[in-house]
């Protein structure tokens, strides 16, 4: 098998479905030396994963990152940094094909596929994003794990069901790590299943984070004496460092040796791949792969704080659900829940920083979803639909303005980046 056939295989496989953890553990390693720490949650879990793995990897310790987005899988494989061997994920996925009777739910076979890697190459942590954090129970000898911010995703959930279900990550005997400023609602679902399982529950104090001063679109944090530069921009990004600290603190009580350099180098070496990451200043350029109202919101933040104004959007949105709010939010910089009247609590928030908004359809997605969706955001902004991505980054360019922002889905926001250089 190719690399490109173990790609499409994982592409092939169903997005829905279920699949026990019980039934998963039977396409797991069990090599008594790879530990996992899986990261559940609505937002944050990449750069909660990248910076943990990268901080592992500073202390010593061969690490390896599953990321659960999209693109190649074997681009989101990687092993101290880099994307696996291909021997290795050709060889999981010729295996996974050949044992299971049929194709396995995406989530669970690139889980699997992923761990196989980690521990052929003989890693000795794998830290893993659980969008289904049901299958955790399959994963052994887990000593720490995050629930990362949850909020208003596509799925419609509520936030306390959205919160349960990402606890599933939580073990007895394990400690578990979750955001900092969490919702009341959700935080206390956390809670809950930390009684439950006996699981210890660290809430990092979100007084503890300080912005020290930087360059424009640049971040400097100090968080409980931890002080770095951050290639990851907003509040929000600050609190997934405190995460990562904290989950390499619980490591440490845990007889991991990981020391406080091991910490620091992780936080300044961890690089930003599609989070509010400025590709240029002039004109400035912004890639974020962000496609719920949480995320719009944290980068209309950013864009306010810098006081940047009359920008151009390219959109590209997976589907029809949650576009309204996500919309209404890119819009206003206001999640769904908080009344008009808190824009006097945010100067400036109360004008959207796009004049135009240029929407296109990401591979997989039907043109005419993505058209109807562009004609609904011209109740929010002068919108238009473009055929192709190079077609709407050519508009965007020609608008003027102060530059662009490119969000929408990973895949989409990663082509971006390879068009515009």
């Amino acid at each position: 098998m190719t690399i490109q056939q173990a790609n499409d295989y994982f592409a092939s496989c169903p997005a829905e479905g279920f699949l026990s953890a019980d039934q998963l553990r039977g396409y797991l390693p069990q090599e008594e030396g790879l530990r996992y720490i899986g990261i559940s949650g609505t937002a944050g879990k990449t750069a909660v994963a990248a910076l943990l793995s990268s901080m592992l990897k500073a202390a010593g310790f061969k690490t390896g990152c599953y990321h659960a987005g999209w693109g190649p899988m074997s681009q989101r494989v990687r092993i101290d940094g880099a994307p696996v061997e291909e021997s290795l994920l050709c060889g999981a996925a010729e295996h996974q094909s050949r044992f299971a009777f049929e194709p396995l739910p995406r989530a669970a076979a690139e889980l699997a596929a992923a761990c196989t890697c980690f521990a052929q190459a003989g890693c000795s942590f794998a830290v893993v994003e659980l969008p289904d954090a049901g299958l955790a129970p399959a994963l052994p000898r887990m000593p720490v794990c995050a629930v990362t911010h949850i909020g208003p995703d596509e799925s419609g959930r509520s936030l306390e069901r959205l919160a349960h279900d990402a606890a599933a990550v939580l073990r007895e005997g394990s400690i578990c790590v979750t955001a900092p400023d969490q919702p009341k609602a959700a935080l206390t679902e956390i809670i809950v299943a930390a009684g439950k399982t006996n699981c210890e529950l660290v809430v990092p104090d979100a007084e503890d984070i300080k912005f020290l001063k930087a360059h424009r679109f640049a971040s400097q944090i100090d968080y409980g004496g931890y002080e770095a530069p951050l290639a990851f921009l907003g509040r929000h990004a600050a609190c997934n460092a405190a995460v990562a600290v904290e989950l390499a603190l619980a490591l440490w009580r845990k007889g991991v040796e990981i020391s406080d350099e091991a910490i620091l180098a992780g936080l300044a070496q961890t690089k930003n791949q599609s989070s509010i990451r400025v590709l240029r200043q002039r004109p400035l350029v912004i890639l974020d792969a962000c496609h719920t109202p949480q995320q719009a919101a944290a980068l209309v933040r950013v864009l306010k704080v810098a006081k940047v104004e009359h920008m151009s959007a390219v959109v590209g949105l997976p589907g029809r659900e949650g576009t309204e709010a996500f919309l209404t939010t890119l819009e206003t910089g206001l999640l769904p829940g908080e009344e008009k009247g808190d824009k006097k609590a945010m100067p400036g928030m109360s004008d959207s920083v796009f004049d135009r908004v240029y929407f296109v359809a990401p591979a997989g997605v039907e043109p005419s979803l993505t058209r109807a969706l562009a004609e609904a955001a011209r109740y929010h902004f002068e919108a238009e639909f473009c055929p192709d991505l190079a077609q709407a980054l050519e508009q965007a360019r020609a608008a003027g303005g102060r530059g662009m922002v490119v969000c929408g889905r990973e895949d989409l926001v990663l082509e971006a980046a390879q068009l515009l250089g």
